[in-house]
């Protein structure tokens, strides 16, 4: 059995956990490296992890403003939303077809709104049915997801990468959502190694078994290479971008540094949309009420055909 889940389950009900298998740079007892030896190779796969129940305090409670455009949260019935529903669609549609169970999430630059879209996301997919969903915060050099989902700092990989806490013990879960969020904590000048090194594939791993979908907010594809090096842990890429600011070149480049197999698309931010009364349709008004577009060029329609009926009517008056 796992020793995460084994750790997990202790943590749930009151024990003292163990030494944990994801801590960094744990000395081993005299003897250990020894008798592993000798017993042969470790299976390492991790089994599925539960569910975890969190303490009282790492229960988030996300108080979003209009600002953070966290619609999946605040305005669940509006046309973001639905937005977000349709994209959640596709991709379970394509986790039918292909094997995808972690998703990367990156922009070619900064500011085109990678972490809105990844945090609106996951709440989206925590909805359905029987779905289990962790969202990590891999953007280890300038975290915001964390930020949009609670006012106070988060410790998280980067404090596990310095050994002073436990993965188990960095997992946050939002309040009534099956949705765990991992955070980057402290940012890292320099997260490249960390990335790329075995023991991270190793705790992503382990810490990703247990759930349904893994989305993880990563740094922006260009100049860094820390998301090409995450993509190569994925099943697949979604890249943000923002209308109007995104320049082709630019997303172009950024594209080229992604395996073309795990490309899954482009996800466009703050795009104009089509003049679509969402909620008076799907909100139970079905009065037909029109657009104002539709309403001016009804109204020119009408005074142009009271017009003709006005001039025929002067003709008779001639005649």
């Amino acid at each position: 059995m796992s020793r995460v889940y084994e750790a997990l389950q202790r943590s749930q009900s009151g024990e003292q956990p163990s030494a944990s298998p994801l801590v960094a740079d744990q000395p081993e007892a005299p003897g250990v490296a020894a008798a592993v030896a000798a017993a042969g190779p470790v299976l390492t796969a991790p089994e599925p992890v539960q569910p975890l129940n969190v303490s009282p305090d790492r229960l988030l409670h996300p108080v979003p403003t209009p600002e953070q455009r966290l619609v999946a949260l605040t305005d669940p019935d509006g046309h973001g939303a639905e937005m977000f529903r349709v994209l959640a669609t596709r991709l379970a549609h394509m986790q039918n077809k292909r094997r995808l169970h972690t998703l990367l999430i990156t922009s070619s630059v900064v500011d085109e709104g990678k972490s809105v879209v990844a945090v609106n996301l996951a709440v989206t997919l925590a909805h359905r049915p029987e779905t289990r969903v962790l969202l990590i915060e891999a953007d280890l050099r300038r975290p915001t997801a964390g930020a949009l989902l609670s006012s106070s700092p988060l410790r998280g990989i980067s404090e596990w990468n310095d050994g002073k806490l436990t993965i188990e013990d960095s997992l946050y879960q939002l309040r009534d959502l099956p949705l765990w969020f991992l955070p980057a904590g402290h940012p890292m000048n320099e997260p490249l190694p960390l990335l790329e090194s075995g023991r991270f594939a190793k705790m992503l791993e382990a810490v990703s078994a247990g759930f349904d979908w893994v989305l993880l907010d990563a740094t922006p594809l260009l100049p860094m290479a820390d998301s090409s090096s995450l993509a190569r842990l994925c099943d697949g890429v979604l890249v943000v971008v923002r209308e109007g600011v995104t320049r082709k070149k630019i997303l172009n480049k950024a594209i080229a540094s992604i395996e073309r197999s795990k490309l899954l698309g482009m996800v466009f931010n703050q795009a104009s949309t089509l003049n679509v009364d969402y909620k008076s349709y799907y909100g139970g008004n079905h009065t037909g009420e029109k657009s104002k577009k539709e309403a001016k060029k009804e109204a020119k329609k009408q005074a142009k055909k009271q017009a003709s009926k006005d001039t025929e009517q002067v003709k008779a008056a001639s005649a």
